[in-house]
């Protein structure tokens, strides 16, 4: 392989890169629009419904911020009673944040701006995305 070869491969997989990266937070605004909620706060709803709840150490970790973060974030979550904190029977010392009822409703209602057909469309093409970078990595 030629150097301009190599070099030019770069230049696209990291123009292609930051593409998905700019309409992956275009997507995370149209998300956000309307909403009284931060993006971090609506991706940590999403969080909380994916992994059917979170301890704050591994919502810090995702985020990358200090466990005070988390509860400050996780606070304003708290009083719109869309979270609750729960201790594990088998340690109390862990708190695990979950979504309530309420929290449930209103991951789907984010959603809602988006037509049925748009959603589908969407999850498709995200699928299709990831099926082919996992055969790369």
């Amino acid at each position: 392989m030629s150097k301009y070869s190599q070099t030019h491969n770069i230049e696209i997989i990291m123009k292609e890169m930051l593409e998905i990266q700019q309409k992956s937070k275009s997507f995370v605004s149209m998300l956000s629009e309307g909403e009284l909620l931060s993006q971090n706060q609506l991706i940590l709803l999403l969080q909380l419904k994916i992994n059917g709840g979170m301890k704050a150490t591994e919502i810090a970790d995702f985020f990358n911020v200090t466990p005070g973060a988390v509860t400050s974030m996780c606070d304003k979550l708290e009083k719109l009673n869309l979270i609750q904190r729960v201790r594990e029977n088998e340690d109390r010392r862990v708190v695990k944040v979950i979504l309530t009822d309420i929290g449930e409703v209103k991951v789907q209602e984010i959603f809602m701006k988006f037509s049925h057909e748009k959603l589908t469309d969407i999850a498709k093409v995200l699928m299709d995305v990831n099926k082919l970078m996992s055969t790369i990595f």
